[in-house]
């Protein structure tokens, strides 16, 4: 969701004051007697219309300026109530039905109308005289006549322009229409959104033009809608916008045509789309079209069983934790997306009317139903009294006087009471939400009886084991196969402590299944026991690697060759380097290779790096660096792969075109997503976009082999609705003119890593000279520092450990470098060749910062870089999802480069601090802190 513009926002000064009701009480009714030409008295005077006017002037100061500046709609809405208002707005709205001009025109027109609607709305949910249900449902109803309006006159403005040829101007919204989801859809939307939408077109119907000329046209329309909704910074939003193909910035994803959307949901990775899709409506334009899309997705949307299983309480909400409806929402998904296939009535219901129905078709108990409706209700009418006050698509209060004001609106004697009811309601949707995702296995857990005969078993449980006599019956199959020389068939004699060891690593579980997959896998032939036995110096890191990697070692136990290696002494002897490493374990001849062979390759060099790394062979600086080189040329192998198995015109286009990522610290480890880009030499028209596709889909199958490639593709001309691949001109242009702050510096870290050389080379050039020319950095910082506070305040750390949002964290150091090598690439050209050392160092030699500083930014990279590859080789989040264990631990803190783990944490408090210090000298233009003091003293 974009952010609210500033001029939506309650400056800290202006406080709430209620003392300055009357005064304003006053003004008010000279204003509604100077509108309507005469004084209504009496009903004004009623004493519910008096206490409603009063609590909106006390407490509500964004509904209070409304009904100022339109005060014969407030008491109009007063005296013959809320339909006629919204009646008198529903005509003026058809009168726009021929206007002209541009979209700060179409924004001037449609805000006091919707003004006047919230006004009416507002107040009568506020009096009591409309329920939730019934408010929202009206609002809903007027927010598709407001998109109706907006789409009709932006189509028509195009088409008068002559960017649009319409066979038919009598019709020209045929094959153009809006698709609505999320809150929006289900007629849950409060008086702010956000709306969630795509306005969507069928190229085929658009004759006249060429796909691509279309295209551009609504990428403009998209951007458009934006500035009428959000309007420029400084005026006040009619709603909030998101949509699900893009980030939002500068119209981005707000129109596709069908086939596009088709495509994008048709790719991988695309679980999030087919799930909006799921429950998305036509809620503007041609609905005929409209509804023969919606029928058409039906097919790729619900017969997909992974993406519409029920989701599980830890994933991501679609909205920020600190949405106190953000339970109820997820409780809602669960429900549509498990039963939309077979009753469609679930697909597009409110919230209210999903519980109501799963609880009467006996889905869950009719009380906790009930109770999830009530609480759904409290939720909503919190979210939508905050926007009555703050005037934006906010869903918390910032100031105690919000506070004290919102819990005024919504009946309550003190914030503190309201939270306390929305936390216990919240607690009991949890619960819900838990039994409606595990059933009763929890419950019936309790029941379970432990007898006598089962105390190893617990003992192991103890430590860690989701399992103890499955496991004991393991243990005996290894004695079994240990081959003990004496009679003793107990495992305990030959690796004594074995299963303690295991237990205090982070994924005992983990650990045995592998030990178990490595027996099989050996049989006769290899000593698997010698290097767990007691006196082995190599034992520490065999149970620290399988208990902690495990599941990135998984591919080494399932090959001869990979439990040869483990049980081999000399182990010790692992590359260190990323040249060295492809000598030893070379890649597969990209010839002559099939992708499954690339992909295993590669899923086969994690394994023997993170066996390497927990075993304590390699340290996590060259663990790091080995990763970085995997990626780097499995990436090339899919590049040559696919150029060798597309069709003939592909292949053609394919030499042209040469691949480029951008780098940064941890970028090619597992799990993380590769930020990639095309380039071409030259126009490569549709042969291109499908090579680029057929390489994506090629790439999609490196996760068959259990460490996935996530590419992203959005950072191209036109973002999601753009081309794959633009050509040299294009993509130059595209970097100078319309880039955003974060992507220009981004760029600045590009690397081309594939195509033939005449291809690399023009894309090198113009990755080069993009940013050869004279540019303003401070004014690019300026956008890149408030980029950066709309995502830190939308997307806040989980946790301590989430070190890719923490400030000062892994993003923030990377960005500081990046923004260096921007600013100083015109100076010192040599910062783009070799690493990020080298440039830093390069810097620091011509004087353009300081060797602390140099030295201070790469320590902070690395220390960062350690951690990741840590957790992303264990697949580990946080301690407060899974609390560390000891072994753990101290791997954890001989990545950090302290003896315990317990230190680690205060080391990262002092980087984070570093780094943004160094982020608001050189971002923000602070001056540092030794220069503060100095001045100072």
């Amino acid at each position: 969701m974009a952010a609210p513009s500033a001029g939506n926002r309650i400056c800290a000064s202006d406080k709430i004051d209620p003392s300055k009701v009357l005064n304003s009480l006053s003004r008010w009714r000279r204003a509604v007697s100077k509108s309507i030409g005469h004084d209504p008295g009496a009903v004004l005077d009623q004493a519910d219309n008096s206490l409603l006017m009063f609590r909106v002037f006390a407490h509500a100061p964004h509904l209070a300026e409304l009904c100022m500046t339109h005060a014969g709609a407030s008491a109009t809405t007063l005296i013959d109530g809320p339909s006629t208002i919204l009646a008198q707005a529903a005509r003026d709205l058809a009168s726009l039905d021929r206007g002209v001009g541009g979209p700060d025109a179409l924004h001037t027109a449609l805000a006091p109308l919707k003004n006047r609607a919230d006004i009416a709305i507002n107040l009568a949910e506020l009096s009591g005289a409309w329920a939730g249900a019934h408010a929202t449902a009206a609002r809903v109803d007027f927010t598709e006549r407001l998109i109706e309006t907006a789409l009709q006159w932006l189509v028509r403005s195009a088409v008068r322009r002559g960017e649009l040829s319409i066979p038919d101007a009598e019709n020209f919204m045929g094959g153009i229409f809006a698709v609505g989801g999320g809150d929006f859809a289900h007629e849950d939307l409060p008086p702010f959104g956000p709306l969630d939408l795509i306005l969507v077109y069928d190229s085929n119907l658009l004759k006249q033009q060429t796909a691509s000329g279309a295209e551009r046209v609504f990428v403009r329309i998209g951007a458009e809608f934006r500035d009428v909704f959000e309007g420029k910074p400084g005026e006040q939003s009619l709603f909030g916008l998101h949509t699900p193909l893009g980030s939002g910035v500068g119209g981005a994803g707000f129109a596709a045509s069908i086939d596009q959307i088709l495509s994008t949901a048709s790719g991988p990775q695309s679980d999030e789309l087919k799930s909006w899709l799921a429950t998305a409506r036509i809620v503007a334009g041609d609905r005929i079209a409209g509804g023969a899309f919606l029928e058409g997705v039906e097919g790729l949307v619900w017969d997909n069983e992974r993406v519409l299983a029920p989701k599980t309480s830890e994933q991501k909400s679609l909205r920020t934790q600190s949405d106190p409806r953000s339970v109820y929402r997820h409780l809602a998904a669960l429900c549509r997306l498990t039963a939309g296939a077979s009753r469609p009535l679930f697909r597009t219901a409110s919230a209210r009317e999903v519980f109501e129905t799963v609880a009467e078709s006996g889905g869950m108990a009719p009380d906790a139903g009930r109770r999830l409706c009530a609480g759904d209700e409290l939720a909503h009418l919190v979210v939508s009294r905050l926007q009555m006050i703050r005037g934006g698509a906010f869903v918390d209060p910032q100031n105690e006087d919000e506070q004290r004001a919102l819990s005024a609106l919504c009946g309550y004697n003190s914030y503190e009471d309201l939270t306390n009811v929305l936390r216990g309601a919240e607690i009991d949707a949890r619960n819900t939400l838990g039994r409606l995702e595990n059933g009763a296995f929890h419950e019936l857990a309790i029941y379970r009886q432990d007898g006598v005969e089962g105390a190893d078993a617990d003992k192991l449980e103890d430590l860690g084991f989701l399992n103890g006599e499955s496991l004991s019956q393991s243990v005996d199959g290894w004695a079994a196969r240990a081959n003990l020389a004496s009679n003793d068939a107990r495992f305990s004699s030959l690796a004594p402590g074995l299963l303690t060891a295991f237990g205090q690593t982070q994924f005992p579980n983990e650990a045995v299944r592998l030990f178990d997959q490595m027996i099989e896998t050996a049989g006769g032939e290899v000593d698997v026991f010698a290097n767990v036995k007691q006196e082995s110096l190599a034992r520490d890191g065999v149970v620290a690697a399988f208990g902690c990697f495990g599941r990135t070692i998984a591919p080494l136990t399932k090959t001869e060759a990979g439990v040869e290696q483990i049980c081999n002494p000399q182990a010790e002897d692992a590359p260190r380097t990323g040249g060295r490493w492809l000598k030893r374990y070379a890649p597969p001849n990209a010839d002559s290779c099939s992708i499954e062979e690339a992909a295993q390759w590669r899923a086969r060099s994690l394994a023997r790096i993170a066996y390497f790394a927990g075993a304590g062979t390699i340290d996590f600086n060259e663990t790091g660096d080995l990763i970085n080189t995997i990626g780097v040329r499995s990436l090339q192998l899919c590049f040559d792969i696919a150029k060798r198995t597309g069709s003939p015109e592909i292949k053609k286009a394919a030499q042209k075109i040469a691949l480029h990522f951008y780098d940064r610290v941890g970028l090619l480890a597992p799990g993380d997503t590769v930020h990639l880009g095309f380039i071409a030499k030259e126009a490569v028209g549709e042969d291109g976009e499908a090579f680029a596709r057929h390489f994506l889909n090629q790439l999609d199958k490196f996760g068959e082999a259990g460490a996935p490639i996530l590419p992203d593709t959005l950072h191209r001309p036109g973002g999601v609705t753009g081309v794959l691949v633009p050509t040299a001109k294009v993509f130059e242009t595209y970097v100078v003119s319309e880039a955003i702050a974060h992507q220009q510096v981004e760029f600045a870290r590009a690397r081309v890593i594939a195509g033939t050389p005449k291809a690399q080379e023009v894309a090198a050039e113009v990755l080069r000279s993009a940013f050869s020319a004279g540019r303003r950095a401070d004014m690019l910082f300026r956008d890149l520092d408030r980029a950066r506070s709309q995502r830190m305040h939308r997307e806040r750390a989980s946790s301590d450990w989430d070190i890719d949002r923490l400030e000062g964290g892994r993003n923030d150091v990377e960005l500081v470098i990046s923004a260096l090598i921007y600013r100083y690439a015109c100076m010192q050209p040599g910062v783009y060749d070799g690493d990020v050392g080298a440039a830093l160092e390069l810097m620091a030699r011509a004087g353009l910062i300081s060797e602390e500083t140099a030295g201070s930014l790469l320590s902070a990279r690395q220390f960062w870089a350690r951690l990741q590859t840590v957790r992303a080789l264990a697949n580990w989040s946080d301690p407060v999802k899974s609390p560390v264990r000891k072994r753990f631990g101290d791997m954890i803190a001989r990545a950090a480069g302290v003896d315990r783990f317990e230190q680690v944490r205060p080391l990262m408090v002092g980087y984070a601090d570093e780094v943004a210090q160094h982020y608001a000298h050189f971002i923000v233009g602070r001056p540092p802190l030794s220069v503060v003091r100095q001045a100072a003293s």
